[in-house]
């Protein structure tokens, strides 16, 4: 353990090192701040050099899609709302929106995959309730207190994946 008088000393030859903070702050800032772009084709055409507006205003694309929107109401609720959307047309079709495009066209349907205890808890439901989502809702298995409503949008999509025939193909029970 260094004393009083070993510190006074270090200081005094410049040993002891100050921590520089206002550089930690910006490390920590330039690493929760990162862009990380998924998009292979944005990928592929981004600027490292420039700023994220630059890039995408070069690239055809709008960075904040919000920007161009605008109201012109002030909290009143009784008078009618007027919106102004941007004009389309002042945003050029570049290669980097033709292919993003086509990419969109050829994207496959999500399909929702329901683990075996989930399957198991709808196909009894439907099972004893049938179609009445009232009382599947006031059921003691339905512990995530699901609504009718929530309760119908769920069986219909576990039928239409029960149905599709994934459900055998991946050899999950249920």
């Amino acid at each position: 353990m260094v004393t009083v008088r070993g510190k006074q000393r270090n200081k005094r030859r410049g040993t002891i090192r100050k921590t520089n903070y206002g550089k930690i702050r910006k490390k920590e800032y330039n690493k929760k701040h990162r862009v990380v772009i998924t998009n292979d084709i944005v990928r592929a055409n981004w600027d490292k050099n420039k700023t994220v507006k630059e890039n995408f205003s070069e690239l055809g694309l709008v960075s904040d899609p919000n920007a161009n929107y605008r109201t012109t109401h002030h909290k009143k609720p009784s008078e009618e709302i007027e919106v102004e959307f941007a004009d389309v047309a002042e945003y050029a079709e570049t290669e980097v929106v033709k292919k993003l495009e086509e990419q969109s066209k050829d994207g496959a349907p999500v399909i929702r995959h329901f683990s075996p205890a989930e399957s198991e808890l709808w196909d009894g439901l439907v099972r004893d309730h049938g179609s009445d989502y009232k009382a599947m809702a006031r059921d003691k298995r339905n512990t995530h207190q699901h609504t009718p409503k929530q309760i119908r949008r769920k069986i219909e999509s576990y039928l239409t994946f029960k149905n599709s025939g994934y459900k055998t193909k991946m050899g999950c029970v249920g």
